[in-house]
């Protein structure tokens, strides 16, 4: 019986990540309620890590300020940060004023259905961030933040982009 359970356990974990490692196209509203898809974003970029967060998420807030930096740094180099906010219907009116008042400058997509967030296998800490590359690779996945780990997520952009 052990046998089973782990077996089935060792399963759902390989089709768990399987999942996480496969590339999901999507349309999604901005701020102001355009439709941006996916495939734009990749057209426009070498490099394009989206960032699951919500408002009342303390270190996706913490990893948005450091991220904003390396967006400025490296978006002329072909690297686009997307923050995909999974706030719901009914906190969702806090992304634009708090995005707002932060001063970013990144692109914020509503994915209050969650279903883009299911799509890459979102996991339930927060912020979940997943890099692509052009070639709709997935490079690397990150579940959480705590400060530091801005540094490892410059070397893996750094790589995707091929500057040393």
């Amino acid at each position: 019986m052990k046998k089973v359970i782990f077996i089935l356990l060792s399963f759902f974990a390989f089709v768990t990540f399987a999942k996480a490692q496969m590339y999901y196209e999507f349309t999604l509203p901005d701020l102001d309620g355009n439709d941006v898809s996916m495939q734009k974003i990749l057209d426009k970029s070498d490099v394009v890590m989206l960032s699951f967060w919500a408002t009342w998420c303390t270190p996706c807030k913490e990893e948005m300020k450091k991220m904003s930096d390396l967006y400025e740094k490296y978006k002329s180099q072909g690297f686009e940060y997307v923050a995909l906010s999974v706030d719901n219907q009914k906190s969702v009116s806090k992304v634009k004023a708090f995005i707002t008042a932060q001063g970013y400058s990144f692109p914020v997509l509503l994915d209050t259905d969650k279903r883009v967030f299911e799509g890459y296998s979102g996991r339930d800490e927060m912020p979940y961030s997943v890099l692509l590359n052009k070639k709709k690779e997935i490079i690397a996945v990150h579940v959480g933040f705590k400060t530091g780990d801005e540094v490892i997520i410059e070397k893996e952009i750094k790589e995707g982009l091929g500057i040393k």
